[in-house]
Formats: structure tokens, C-alpha cells, sequence
């Protein structure tokens, strides 16, 4: 009897060892805190710097960490993993000096003494690009432009002046290139005042810049009047991808193609605009899909133009009025694609038209390049704008 009930509370004992709540998450090992970072360095750069260290040798270090404060008291905070010795720290609006306190902490959340150093950053690139805004009056609105050497994340935005004497935005363009650029329209051809100004993401802003402009008249012309052309020297479509998609309104994976396999190149195709207007600009919006910046999209093209028909396709009587090159902003490889490309694609590349050339009736298409390097092209749709009063 006695050795069942030795068994038993046992048994009782190792069901209540075995239910009993084991702690969850990282438990403290120490108290002991980290050795600090040493050997720091500060290399200034535009709005920031980049801090390179010795990381202390202790065995649980789990990260470094820069706390430091930007505007307004706020403060902010970057972190590096034990296995890299360079932390960057970005978002200053100014050249003020900083302090930015590095504190090494381990797994058991020690942390160190903090090394403090001082940074200077370089002028913000929030005002370098704002010194290089400018504003003209466009054909129905305004075009901005500026030049973004780093190619910093900014936005730039543009503001109106209202009935209430009080400048409000009507337009916001995110970008990256080196060369920027962006229209405003749909504007009575008026004098307005615009003002303009760069921000980046940490909401740092460059001087507003202020214009008096008169948005030049402009108008589209009626894709319902468009025609298709084909001369003996233009490309015949293929895949049942016929011209008249090119501006039947719809955009995306659809549009016209041309044949390929047929051993000539250049490809050409023109259009009856069905009215003579002067050119403003021209509007393509490449296939879509899976063809981002691939296969037959056009990468290189020219557009001519001419007001009386010469039906041998005799490239002699027609003016070149633009040379287009469709840009990418990331810059990435062929096949890879960012969410700007993306976006740039999906709102239409704009072509801007020389007010110095001729009148026309007929534009003909020149593709040069894809950005596959094939023999074929295709476009998903084309608009045309300008005056043709």
C-alpha cells in the first residue's frame, strides 16, 4: 500500500511539473551592460551623416543605436545589428550642428554609456533641388522643373492663388530623377499667380517660389476623327492588334501591334488626325501587363508631321517635329520594375511639341528603339493636344 501511494505522488508530481507555465519571449541573462562603441567617425552628407565605429566584443551584443533630435524637440532614432559597424542618419532640414548620442545594447536590453559626437550635416537636398525650381506657362496650365542630382525622394508641389488671396495646392509630383519635370492642366487661359516648393519625406521644405503666368490655349484632338494611314514604307499590324486601338480610349495590356520577323526596321505607321491644329504635346502610354518597360514598347521614337497627304510615303515631304525617348525613372535593369516606373507609365509619357513648328493634319511614327531591342513595336494608346482653331 505503501509503495502505491509513493507511486502516486509521483505521478502527481510530474503531471505538475509537466503543466507547469514555462516563461515566453527573451528573459534577462545579466545586468551587465555592453562596453561602449569606440573609434567613431562622422562623415557628413546632405541633410545627415554616416557614423562608422569599432563595436564593442561582448558576446551578446544585439544592436547600436543613434538618438537625436531633427526639428521641434522630436527625437528620432536609427539602429545598425551587431554585425555592421556604420549607422546613417538622415532628415535634417539645416546645416545646424548635432548631437547624436550612440548607445550599444545587448540582449538582455543594456544598454551602454552613450558616446556622444557632432555632426554638420551638408546642405539638405530639399534646398539644393529648390534652387534649381523654375515654372513656365504650358500649353492649358503650368510646367515645373527642377534637377535632382541625388536623386532624392522628394515631392514637389504646386499651389495656386485662390478668389481668398491664399495659395492652395492643386498638384503633387513624387519623383526621383535627376532631371524632373510636371504639368498642370486644364487651365482657363488666364495670368494666375503659382507658387511652388520642394518637400522630402521627413516633411522639410524648400523656399516657395512664386509666379505670375498665362496658361497658353490648348484643346485634344477628337480621337472619334482619327483615321488610319498606311503607306508603302509603314508596318501593317499583327496579332489582331489593329491601328485604330491606338485611340479607341482604352489603356493597359490592348493597343496596337506591329508584325515581326519581316527583317525591316525602322518601323513606321501613321494617322489622319482628321482636323490641322499646331502640336502641343504628345501623350503614349505603353502596353501594360507583365511589358513594363519591355518587349515591343517603344523606347526611341520620332514624330513627323505634314498637311497635305503625299501617298508614296516619300520621307522628304515630311517635318520631324520631336524626338521621344521614354524614360525609366529607377533606372533599373530590363525586366525589373519599381513602383514609380509603375506610376510614371501608368499616367502617360508627355512629348512636348516645338510652338515653332509648322501646322498639321498627318502624324507619322517612327519607332527607333524598344526596349527589348526586337523588330516589332507596340503602343497601348496615343493623344494629341494643341490648338487647331
Amino acid at each position: 500500500m505503501k509503495q502505491k501511494l509513493f507511486l502516486l505522488i509521483a505521478l502527481l508530481g510530474i503531471i505538475t511539473f509537466a503543466c507547469k507555465e514555462e516563461p515566453v519571449g527573451q528573459q534577462p541573462n545579466d545586468n551587465v551592460p555592453p562596453g561602449a562603441v569606440s573609434n567613431v567617425k562622422v562623415q557628413n552628407i546632405p541633410g545627415g551623416a554616416i557614423l562608422t565605429y569599432s563595436v564593442p566584443t561582448d558576446e551578446d551584443l544585439l544592436y547600436v543605436t543613434a538618438e537625436y533630435t531633427r526639428k521641434d524637440g522630436v527625437v528620432s532614432e536609427a539602429r545598425a545589428s551587431m554585425y555592421t559597424d556604420t549607422l546613417k542618419v538622415v532628415g535634417f532640414g539645416d546645416t545646424q550642428p548635432r548631437e547624436v548620442a550612440l548607445v550599444a545594447v545587448d540582449r538582455s536590453r543594456n544598454k551602454s554609456a552613450a558616446v556622444n559626437v557632432t555632426i554638420n550635416p551638408l546642405v539638405p537636398d530639399v534646398n539644393t533641388i529648390g534652387k534649381t525650381l523654375n515654372m513656365v506657362a504650358d500649353f492649358g496650365g503650368v510646367h515645373a522643373y527642377w534637377t535632382n542630382q541625388n536623386r532624392a525622394e522628394i515631392s514637389v508641389v504646386v499651389l495656386k492663388e485662390d478668389k481668398n488671396k491664399e495659395y492652395v495646392p492643386i498638384e503633387t509630383f513624387y519623383s526621383t530623377m535627376v532631371d524632373g519635370e510636371g504639368a498642370k492642366r486644364g487651365m482657363d487661359t488666364i495670368p494666375a499667380n503659382f507658387a511652388v516648393y520642394v518637400q522630402d519625406r521627413w516633411e522639410n521644405r524648400s523656399e516657395t517660389i512664386k509666379f505670375t503666368l498665362k496658361p497658353i490655349y490648348e484643346t485634344k484632338f477628337d480621337r472619334l476623327k482619327f483615321r488610319e494611314v498606311v503607306l508603302p514604307n509603314d508596318e501593317k499590324s499583327a496579332w489582331g492588334w489593329v491601328m485604330p486601338r491606338a485611340w479607341d480610349g482604352t489603356i493597359g495590356d490592348q493597343g496596337f501591334h506591329t508584325g515581326n520577323g519581316t527583317g525591316r526596321w525602322p518601323h513606321s505607321f501613321t494617322i489622319d488626325l482628321g482636323i490641322t491644329g499646331r502640336l502641343s504635346r504628345v501623350i503614349e502610354w505603353q502596353r501594360q501587363g507583365s511589358y513594363y518597360y519591355n518587349h515591343g514598347n517603344m523606347q526611341t521614337f520620332e514624330i513627323w508631321g505634314c498637311q497635305t497627304l503625299d501617298a508614296t510615303g516619300n520621307w522628304a515631304n515630311w517635318t520631324k517635329l520631336m524626338t521621344c525617348v521614354s524614360i525609366k525613372p529607377s533606372g533599373l535593369p530590363t525586366g525589373q520594375v519599381s513602383a514609380e516606373d509603375k506610376a510614371w507609365a501608368n499616367a502617360g509619357e508627355e512629348f512636348i511639341n516645338s510652338p515653332m513648328n509648322p501646322k498639321v493634319r498627318y502624324i507619322r511614327i517612327k519607332c527607333l528603339k524598344t526596349w527589348s531591342n526586337g523588330d516589332f513595336l507596340h503602343v497601348s494608346e496615343l493623344q494629341f493636344y494643341g490648338d487647331n482653331r
